[in-house]
């Protein structure tokens, strides 16, 4: 353990406490550590541990998020990497009929809520769908040109035709979906989505 020499003269022992109060006592907490005093090995990296840092959070789940800590670089990155925007590219086929019903996401975007983006494309025969969050009590408005349904909502048919829909799943990561005309053999492809907190 080293010492620390204070101007004018006085030094602190191995097992003497440092305080502002005793360097201001003495006049000169400014020139109290100078340069020669502190020695490089004092604040090698050997001396200088994880267990001696009191005031720093690891914790992945941001849970024990504090103003007055800091976080780690793994904690910080982890909670990142779990919220953060994912391509995923997974694609599936369902069957749709005129009654709501459950399209599984949770093997891809996990058992949560969460936003996701997908492509559905192709059918047995041309039908619009709308997608939702499983349990919404939301319902297709319907009239001969099946507006207003926005971005959960498309017209499929064969040869690749259909679009991109954006819905949330609920917290076991599943959505509902439906059917003006019943039809089979419909694509989509998982395009991006995001956990939510």
């Amino acid at each position: 353990m080293a010492t620390i020499t204070v101007t004018p003269g006085h030094t602190y022992g191995t097992t003497d406490t440092v305080t502002s109060t005793n360097l201001n006592d003495l006049g000169s907490p400014t020139a109290a550590l100078t340069a020669g005093s502190i020695l490089t090995a004092d604040i090698a990296d050997a001396n200088v541990t994880f267990a001696k840092l009191t005031d720093v959070i690891d914790d992945d789940t941001m849970a024990t998020a504090s103003a007055t800590k800091l976080s780690t670089s793994e904690s910080i990155k982890a909670y990142v990497d779990e919220y953060v925007l994912k391509y995923s590219g997974a694609t599936g086929t369902f069957n749709a009929t005129t009654s709501f019903q459950d399209l599984d996401l949770s093997s891809i975007v996990g058992v949560n809520r969460a936003l996701v983006v997908m492509e559905v494309y192709d059918s047995s025969s041309a039908t619009s769908l709308l997608f939702k969050q499983k349990g919404s009590s939301i319902q297709p408005y319907i009239d001969s040109s099946n507006a207003g349904w926005g971005v959960s909502g498309l017209v499929t048919s064969d040869l690749d035709k259909g679009g991109s829909v954006v819905v949330v799943t609920d917290s076991a990561g599943v959505i509902e979906y439906r059917s003006i005309l019943s039809a089979s053999d419909i694509n989509y492809k998982i395009l991006c989505y995001q956990k939510l907190a």
